[in-house]
């Protein structure tokens, strides 16, 4: 017996086609050119490119020691140095510009990026966790926070593959993934924590909403959640949500003294007024947000934190209603998600790594659709922009191309497109009861 092949239908998302053997039951193949099969060729290749391009990377820099190229993950160097300078002087050391410095030029030294000063920025529970990174050589420790972020990703991507929507080499391929690792960055861990967060609602909601709590470490990324949880009436998600972030932040205390928090606060705002106020660096090119477009654009700054801040509240308030009004699970993770990236005012593009979630929930959703709707293509679009933009914010960034972020306006056209399909789902669950009823009593009348 022939087994069936996979194929992918308008929206791009993969359903089942009959053998040919079967082709004179009536059941006609959907003519598409982007099948499965040629989904993961595509995938195994850019993995493949992907994967050679950081080995022989690495090869250069610790193997032969190839003069001139870069220290791999250039900010996981200031993870590292921030542990080191914490082990040799205590925590508060890592706030000290002068030893983070120091230590950044040491292990950059002879490379592009001698003269490169990354601050440290990270809030005392992401300190935690660092806190041991030195204790171990620079190359092993970034091999193991990678390593650990790279499998925790695809653990937690795992109940949104169950259907087996995607090639699984599309999503280990993903550029998101593989940008992260080029900068030695959390945002797999990150990733990890929300995906499991919101994945496991229904099933377990205490250890959903303590891995959402943990989301403390970052915590700008998981403000949006309590929010959501109490509008989708998980009430013991959110205490353990709230109730881990609580002991994080008193674990931190503890450990370092409430000192440390307020010299996180000062570096914070420090930061917040060269990054984003001035844009120093040319950061504004860098961050795919709505903020950094507007002042990359010559906007005042007054103004675009008002539009930008109107935009958020709009998507906050429109994924609330989504979450109130218990949408389909795919829909309300991926508006969750989607939201979360785009209330940002300072965003990089390697926190994209967050894309891949929506990316696997949008085409489960357009898997179980019966029929493909008139936004089947636009959503075969979003999906295959979301996938790429890491990639290609990257290369722009590279060619050192000082375009306006782009990207800004995928996660407000991405959610736009998710809020369509809520409305049309909830609309549909509303029609069907009334037609049961009305058939009901129609019958009724007949006996």
């Amino acid at each position: 017996m022939r087994r069936s092949r996979a194929a992918f239908n308008d929206t791009g998302l993969a359903t089942r086609v009959v053998p040919p053997a079967n082709r004179e039951t009536g059941t006609a193949k959907q003519k598409t050119w982007l099948t499965r099969e040629r989904i993961a060729l595509y995938s195994t290749a850019l993995f493949i490119l992907q994967a050679a391009l950081i080995g022989i990377w690495a090869v250069s820099y610790w193997g032969v020691h190839q003069h001139g190229v870069p220290l791999p993950g250039s900010d996981f160097r200031v993870f590292w140095c921030a542990s080191d300078v914490s082990l040799r002087s205590g925590a508060a050391a890592a706030f000290d510009q002068q030893r983070l410095l120091a230590c950044e030029a040491s292990l950059q030294r002879g490379t592009p990026l001698a003269n490169m000063f990354g601050p440290w920025i990270y809030p005392p529970t992401f300190q935690m966790l660092i806190y041991p990174l030195a204790l171990l050589p620079y190359a092993i420790s970034y091999a193991l926070f990678m390593g650990i972020g790279v499998a925790g990703c695809l653990l937690a991507s795992m109940p949104a593959m169950r259907q087996n929507i995607l090639p699984w080499m599309t999503v280990v391929a993903f550029p998101g993934i593989w940008v992260t690792m080029v900068y030695g960055q959390n945002s797999l861990l990150t990733f990890g924590l929300a995906a499991a967060g919101l994945g496991m609602l229904e099933t377990a909601p205490v250890w959903a909403g303590i891995c959402a709590g943990i989301l403390v470490i970052k915590p700008q990324l998981g403000v949006l959640f309590p929010l959501l949880f109490l509008c989708g009436r998980h009430y013991r998600a959110c205490a353990a949500m709230i109730l881990t972030a609580g002991m994080l932040c008193t674990a931190s205390a503890v450990l370092f003294g409430w000192t440390l928090w307020i010299k996180f606060f000062q570096a914070a705002a420090w930061f917040r007024d060269a990054a984003l106020v001035h844009g120093e660096g040319g950061l504004w090119h860098t961050m795919p947000t709505v903020f950094a477009f507007l002042r990359a654009a010559g906007v005042g700054l007054g103004v675009a934190y008002a539009l930008h801040a109107a935009i958020a509240l709009a998507a906050v308030g429109a994924t609330a209603i989504v979450w109130a009004h218990r949408t389909k699970r795919e829909l309300r993770a991926a508006a969750a998600v989607v939201t979360s990236l785009m209330i940002q005012p300072y965003l990089v593009y390697y926190d994209l790594a967050w894309l891949l979630l929506p990316i696997m929930h949008v085409s489960g959703y357009g898997s179980a659709r019966s029929a493909p709707t008139p936004l089947a293509r636009i959503d075969y679009a979003i999906v295959t922009v979301a996938w790429l933009t890491p990639l290609l914010s990257f290369l722009l960034n590279c060619l050192r191309i000082s375009a306006l972020p782009w990207a800004a306006f995928l996660p407000p056209v991405w959610l736009i497109l998710i809020l369509m399909h809520a409305s049309r789902d909830r609309a549909r669950h509303t029609t069907c009861p009334r037609k049961l009823a009305s058939q009901s009593k129609e019958e009724r009348r007949a006996a």
